[in-house]
C-alpha cells in the first residue's frame, strides 16, 4: 500500500465517525474569537501605518497622485487614439473587400455573356 493511500486511509472521516463531532461548541467558539482578534489587530496595525505614511507623505503623495492622474489620462489619450486608428483600418479593409468583391461579381458576369 502506498503513502498516499496510507495517509488518506488514516485520515478518512468513516473512522472517526462524522468529523463536526471532533470539536465542541465552546472550543470552535474559541478559535473564532482568537480569529477574529488576530484579524482585527493585523487590520488595525495596517490602518495605523497606512495613517502614518500618508500623514509624513502628504506632499509626496500630492505628487504621485499628480504623476498617476497624468500618467492615466495620457493612457486613456493613446488607447483612444489606438481605438480611431484601428477603426478606420478596419472600415477600409471592409470597403476593400466590399469593391473586391463587386470586381469579381462583375467580371464574373462579363465571363457569363462571352
Amino acid at each position: 500500500m502506498s503513502f498516499a493511500a496510507l495517509q488518506a486511509y488514516a485520515l478518512s472521516p468513516s473512522r472517526f465517525g462524522r468529523m463536526e463531532n471532533l470539536m465542541t461548541a465552546s472550543a470552535e467558539e474559541e478559535v473564532l474569537v482568537t480569529v477574529g482578534e488576530t484579524l482585527g489587530s493585523a487590520a488595525g496595525k495596517v490602518v495605523a501605518a497606512a495613517k502614518r505614511t500618508a500623514s509624513t507623505l502628504s506632499d509626496e503623495k500630492r505628487k504621485i497622485v499628480r504623476a498617476a492622474t497624468k500618467a492615466r489620462s495620457s493612457a486613456r489619450r493613446v488607447i483612444n487614439k489606438t481605438k480611431r486608428k484601428t477603426s478606420k483600418v478596419a472600415k477600409s479593409a471592409k470597403r476593400t473587400a466590399a469593391s473586391a468583391k463587386r470586381s469579381v461579381k462583375r467580371v464574373a458576369r462579363k465571363m457569363k455573356r462571352r
